[in-house]
């Protein structure tokens, strides 16, 4: 049997390799040696399909960075150290046998670009696939094919490296181009910037991409490629919205309320309007910046700051959002304590979104106190969040304590005020609908959570930030701390271990059919938000596979049909 110090010295020969190569890695580019510079902070891991259970282990163990993934491959960018933490433990010994490791790199113009499993290669002429094909099986590579590129580029072919392959994508495609039997061999790069935003001052929200601190933000960009928040309603208790708003009008409901006067919204200030595009601004309009989930709904609820009989306006507040249909209630306002509030909140959390309860994300209150502000700490149920800056420390201002969740951006956070313009605040109001953002992405993937699953969700997927050395409690969702409760929200870890609902309406499902989800539902009026219809099972062998199955009234199931539910 292997020794342990046997087994540590060769994962740290595995783990220095990548980086040993630094200075004189390169790739061809007509003819000429382009270099590349090995980013000695960061690796990339490439977990194939079918091996689930190595991503999930990753994601529970390490701080993702950015994510890269298709139906065939799925990529984490991690720090090296987060490398060296995977390699110390048990189970890498056998998720080291499925994973594929490249480096991340930066370019002589410094910018920053990914080695994924793919390298692309000309032929000279059509008969040279046979070539090709000699070739893949000598590095052991999979050729994809040339589909995306037949019309326009058909002498283009992808190929993927395999497990068996012996060569990294980059000396794989150094080899074939050297060989001189192609026309060009190129490995692909990614390049991050690209799979982002297109809005123009998206590169300053750090809270959603921090470029100086890697990691130190909710790491949406990978989670927007799973959701964006379409077809859920977010409620900004606050100062009122700028429904007009240039970067926010198009994700605006039709009704809003104001609780001073019982009628539509009024504002009072554009506090309530930099909460809004911090939860829910337009991406890729290039316009300004992008929301945390830039599909979702805008409900505006105003409500005066100074005011007679306060507490009870904002009840009034949170009963029309509930009544409304509301999903979640992002509120940076703070009061007196008051039984009818409490009672309000309690009401949404037990009886709105259908018997599944309201989401509540309550700003913890900016006095840098020891505990956290009323109404956010009145019901366990609540989610209470602090805030830190750019590079991972809690806000001096944050309040913190035991009634603390997480915490999330609340330092020169840029986004949308009156007037079509937008600017930077600070305070735990701005850490607030960042963590609303989270929750509209998870309810999009799965609207049968209940409130309670929804923060197991987020708390428990919460990233601990490393660079602080603070000690843990042990707690329901996991380890948590004083200052930053579960830790930061992550949105792509949030999501991805959202259980996604499988929804069948208005279909004729016919032969053998399996089909598979954590929550299945199927027949006419199920909540997925597409046009109604009946469902018809048969003919065939049809099985169903969920933790959950629910067949409505209107499914038919016809003789002949062999139906299984697992």
């Amino acid at each position: 049997m292997m020794s342990k110090k046997y087994y540590l010295m060769i994962l740290f020969i595995i783990s220095c390799s990548i980086h040993t190569i630094a200075q004189t890695d390169f790739y061809y580019y007509k003819g000429n040696k382009i270099p590349l510079f090995v980013n000695k902070n960061k690796v990339c891991i490439t977990i194939p399909k079918g091996s689930e259970k190595a991503s999930e282990r990753i994601l529970a163990n390490v701080n993702i960075l950015d994510t890269i993934k298709d139906e065939t491959f799925e990529t984490f960018i991690i720090t090296q150290s987060d490398f060296e933490k995977l390699s110390s433990m048990d189970s890498w010994r056998d998720d080291a046998k499925s994973v594929i490791l490249t480096s991340s790199y930066y370019t002589k113009n410094n910018k920053e670009v990914f080695s994924s499993p793919y390298l692309n290669i000309q032929l000279h002429k059509e008969q040279d696939i046979d070539l090709l094909t000699l070739y893949a099986e000598k590095y052991k590579l999979r050729i994809v094919g040339n589909g995306p590129f037949s019309s326009l580029m058909p002498l283009w072919y992808s190929l993927a490296i395999t497990q068996n392959s012996k060569k990294s994508p980059l000396e794989c495609a150094n080899e074939l181009f050297e060989s001189g039997d192609f026309a060009a061999s190129v490995p692909d790069l990614c390049s991050k910037n690209l799979t982002y935003s297109n809005d123009p001052f998206f590169n300053q929200q750090w809270g959603l991409y921090n470029i100086n601190n890697p990691g130190i933000d909710i790491n949406v960009s990978s989670a927007w490629n799973l959701a964006t928040g379409k077809n859920i309603k977010i409620a900004i208790l606050d100062r009122g919205v700028e429904l007009g708003h240039k970067d926010l009008s198009d994700n605006i409901d039709s009704i809003s309320y104001d609780t001073e006067t019982g009628t539509s919204q009024i504002i009072y200030g554009d506090h309530g309007t930099h909460c809004a595009g911090i939860a829910a601004a337009i991406k890729d309009n290039k316009t300004q910046i992008a929301g945390v989930a830039p599909e979702a709904t805008i409900v505006s609820i105003s409500n005066k700051e100074y005011s007679y009989q306060n507490a009870i306006k904002l009840a009034d507040g949170i009963t029309l959002a509930c009544n409304h249909g509301v999903d979640v209630i992002s509120c940076s306002l703070g009061t007196y304590e008051h039984p009818a509030l409490e009672s309000a909140i309690s009401n949404a959390l037990s009886e709105g979104r259908h018997g599944k309860g309201c989401v509540f994300v309550f700003a913890a209150g900016n006095e840098g106190n020891n505990y956290v502000s009323y109404p956010a700490n009145c019901n366990d149920t609540i989610l209470a969040v602090g805030a830190i800056d750019n590079t991972g420390d809690r806000a001096s201002f944050s309040n913190y304590g035991t009634k603390l969740d997480l915490v999330a951006p609340g330092v020169h956070i840029l986004s949308t005020i009156l007037n079509d313009t937008i600017n930077y605040k600070d305070g735990t109001s701005m850490a607030c609908p960042h963590v609303a953002g989270v929750a509209a992405l998870i309810l999009q993937r799965n609207s049968e959570l209940t409130v309670s699953q929804v923060n197991d969700i987020i708390c428990s997927n919460a990233k601990r930030i490393t660079s602080n050395n603070y000690n843990f409690e042990i707690k329901p969702y996991g380890l948590w701390n004083n200052e930053y409760g579960y830790g930061l929200v992550d949105a792509y870890k949030s999501v991805y271990f959202t259980p996604e609902n499988v929804y069948i309406q208005n279909d004729t499902i016919t032969g053998s059919r399996v089909i598979s989800g954590e929550y299945i539902y199927i027949g006419k009026d199920v909540t997925n938000n597409k046009p109604y219809g009946n469902v018809v099972l048969g003919q065939g062998n049809i099985t169903l596979q969920g933790r959950s199955v629910k067949i409505k009234n209107s499914t038919t199931v016809p003789l002949g049909t062999t139906l299984t539910i697992e």
